[in-house]
């Protein structure tokens, strides 16, 4: 029988990172009035259905068995590959020591404390989830670490490892983790279960674990029936809360439904087949909302475009998996995703950071574990991912090479090739193009606001440009480091001059309000133009502009030329009057300044390069250190940002050159 305390949850909840209306007035004036109505509908029905629903977890009827659904089909000779990683990094596990990529090692113990921030100490009420909102509570704490601790996804890493070597220690340690787990957080009780996203997350992390530890040994099958329950006790609570909306929607109620589809094809049972059924079709139809139809994600991120992509991947194993038929325009949707992540990726399968970036993952990767185990806070990456662009290669064929150990365990294996690097490829409908020319490669940004404007992971980074040299990162994006731990920190890290563009009269493109209500906010001004391409033999030409400087009465065009040994960058500022005007370029750990001349910088690095600048107006140039975030929680590389400023009047233009 579930604690009494569960009779005291509310039907709805406040949602924690709720947005203030004010903030989504605009995105709401574009809804037709049928959608409107449809939202309203929902939100009267929407208490009834999750009474029903809790109600029918308090009566704790049970009628369900864990389904052997073939997600895994381990090849373990090639899963071996990463042995040391999934062995060393369970070690830690069993030893009380929990690793996370944006943060030293964690001493918590073995159980650990499952609703504390560990860098804080600051511990969250055992209370109804209800009554523990808000869960942000601005005194320097975050509560994405109890959450991202409470996802238990090293409990599927944990049974990995007990494949690999035999040895029990590790599959009891997950017995035993889930099982303090479900005793110190019961149903609807404490902060694991105020956010509808971390318990259907959490579910795929139990059934993945159940999955790969079948058959169960007579020893353990009462533990599994309580585990099997588990997991319908978050089926139930996930659908009671989920994220739905008519009018917005993003990752959290793709992950409701990733999580729902899940766990509805590991249980079998009553109402079971229809749930299937049900959630496999929502899924099939979200990703023509969530992705565009060149294959990037619509939350003008990177690093969600990645979570986005593991959502739709681990439903469309499951599927396969289950016998399924998956529509073939699903499945060249999703190729397209994985074809947007390999052009973004350099030859070491490492993404540049663009928009909002938490780490979040739906399974662990084998390079998320190498790093964690191996490199220092501040050289880690969390999107480094070659393990993912390989299973995208074993599934679809993208003629691209990367690390096979993660598809090894859906017993898929990459054919081992040469990659082949387009020359250009431009995703007009994302904002994004990436050219190549010898040891240069140029990622060039004029992403549109995420969501329609409505989206909360979007950065100022409008016309931003990223530069390879010889496979090292000369230009990079500044990064997320975190949410609300620091809400000042977070605006720094989203604002213009994070950015490799430009600031005009100390204005930002998009309105940023230093409020801590507006962590997940930000405004709708910058609207951007389709990038233009221009390619002849010896050039690639790439233009673009945006509107986030038009109440100043400015305009910003940037034409980037990708040329032979250099890249020159014409920054357009179209208008009347006078203005003040500042160019920002932010420079990895990797490359130093130096010297310093009027007109530029040189830059000592794995090459020599000049960044000059050449303008009919007066400019200052000048560098400081600043700080470059690659995972979230804030471990920080020591970067460097030059500053170009001036004034006088437009229109003006300013030529930048960088030359190796």
């Amino acid at each position: 029988m579930l604690p009494r305390q569960i009779v005291g949850w509310r039907a709805s909840p406040k949602f924690p990172f709720m947005r203030p209306i004010r903030a989504l007035l605009p995105a709401l004036r574009h809804q037709p009035p049928s959608a409107m109505a449809r939202e309203v509908a929902w939100r009267l029905w929407k208490p009834y259905r999750a009474a029903r629903l809790q109600s029918a977890i308090q009566r704790g009827e049970f009628e369900l068995s864990f389904r052997q659904v073939p997600y895994y089909q381990p090849d373990l000779p090639a899963a071996a590959a990463a042995r040391y990683e999934i062995v060393a990094y369970a070690d830690l596990i069993c030893s009380g020591q929990f690793p996370l990529l944006g943060y030293a090692t964690a001493h918590l113990g073995f159980p650990p404390a499952w609703n504390r921030d560990f860098v804080t100490g600051f511990e969250w009420e055992h209370l109804p989830a209800a009554e523990v909102m808000p869960v942000v509570r601005q005194n320097g704490s975050d509560v994405k670490t109890p959450w991202e601790l409470s996802r238990l996804q090293f409990l599927p890493v944990l049974i990995k490892a007990h494949l690999l070597t035999g040895a029990p220690r590790y599959r009891h340690a997950a017995i035993d983790l889930v099982s303090d787990w479900q005793a110190k957080n019961p149903v609807g009780i404490g902060v694991n279960w105020t956010l509808a996203m971390e318990s259907a997350l959490r579910g795929m992390s139990l059934c993945f674990t159940l999955s790969l530890m079948q058959p169960l040994l007579p020893a353990e099958e009462a533990w599994g029936a309580g585990l099997t329950r588990l997991i319908w006790q978050h089926l139930l609570y996930t659908e009671s809360r989920i994220e739905f909306s008519h009018l917005i929607r993003g990752n959290h109620y793709l992950g409701n439904l990733a999580g729902l589809h899940c766990m509805a094809t590991f249980l079998d049972g009553p109402g079971m087949e229809r749930r299937r059924q049900q959630y496999r079709r929502r899924i099939e139809q979200e990703i023509f909302r969530h992705v565009y139809s060149d294959g990037g994600d619509y939350e003008a991120s990177f690093s969600y475009h990645l979570l986005v992509l593991q959502m739709f991947t681990s439903s469309y194993l499951l599927m396969r998996a289950d016998r399924h038929p998956v529509t073939p325009a699903f499945t060249d949707r999703l190729k397209g995703m994985f074809d947007y992540l390999a052009e973004l990726a350099d030859k070491d399968g490492r993404v540049p950071h663009v928009g909002d970036s938490d780490d979040g993952r739906v399974e662990l990767l084998a390079t998320d574990l190498r790093q964690m185990l191996s490199l220092p806070l501040e050289r880690r990456d969390s999107l480094l991912v070659p393990g993912y662009i390989a299973l995208g290669d074993a599934l679809f064929d993208l003629g691209v090479e990367g690390d096979p150990a993660d598809a090894a365990w859906h017993g898929l294996r990459p054919e081992p090739r040469a990659a082949e690097r387009s020359r250009v490829a431009v995703f007009s409908r994302s904002g994004v193009a990436i050219a190549r020319k010898d040891v240069a490669e140029v990622v060039f940004c004029a992403i549109p606001n995420g969501i329609h404007g409505a989206g909360s992971h979007s950065h100022n980074d409008k016309l931003s440009l990223l530069v390879r040299l010889g496979g090292w990162e000369l230009l990079c994006d500044s990064g997320t480091c975190f949410y609300t731990r620091d809400p000042q920190l977070r605006n720094q890290f989203r604002s213009t001059a994070a950015h490799n563009t430009i600031v005009i009269d100390g204005a930002e493109q998009n309105d940023i309000n230093p409020g801590h209500k507006f962590t997940f906010c930000i405004g709708n001004q910058a609207a951007v133009t389709a990038i233009e391409l221009v390619e002849t033999s010896d050039q690639i030409h790439l233009c673009a502009s945006h509107s986030g400087y038009s109440r100043l009465g400015v305009e910003h065009h940037r034409c980037v030329s990708l040329r032979r040994g250099g890249i020159a960058i014409d920054d357009i500022l179209e208008g009347t009057g006078s203005h003040s005007l500042e160019i920002f370029w932010h420079l990895p750990s990797t490359w130093r300044i130096e010297q310093m001349e009027k007109d530029g910088f040189e830059i000592a690095g794995p090459q020599n390069v000049c960044l000059t600048v050449d303008s009919e107006l007066e400019l200052q140039l000048s560098h400081q250190p600043v700080p470059i975030s690659r995972t979230y929680g804030g471990a920080l590389e020591k970067g460097t940002r030059l500053r170009i400023a001036g004034s006088g009047r437009f229109p003006c233009t300013i030529r930048t050159h960088i030359n190796w």
